[in-house]
């Protein structure tokens, strides 16, 4: 049992199929390229050392202020009512 060698054809001119252009594929919503950009655009970056220290020192900041939910708001009016 021998194998067959594989044989070059040659000679035959190669045809390119006209598809869209990269561009259109972006200018399509729901294309494979453009949700692919999308994506990309929206994963999350990397902070760098000072935008966490930044984010370290505006929580801090905002311990101090009040919290602004319903049930909050309901006590703050019951102790004004109050006092």
């Amino acid at each position: 049992m021998s194998r067959t060698k594989k044989k070059r054809t040659g000679g035959q001119p190669v045809i390119w199929l006209d598809g869209p252009r990269r561009s259109e594929k972006l200018a399509d919503p729901e294309s494979y390229e453009s949700r692919k950009r999308k994506n990309l655009d929206k994963k999350k970056k990397v902070k760098s050392v000072f935008e966490k220290h930044q984010d370290e020192n505006s929580q801090e900041g905002n311990g101090s202020e009040q919290r602004k939910t319903r049930l909050s708001d309901k006590i703050r009016k019951i102790k004004k009512e109050d006092s």
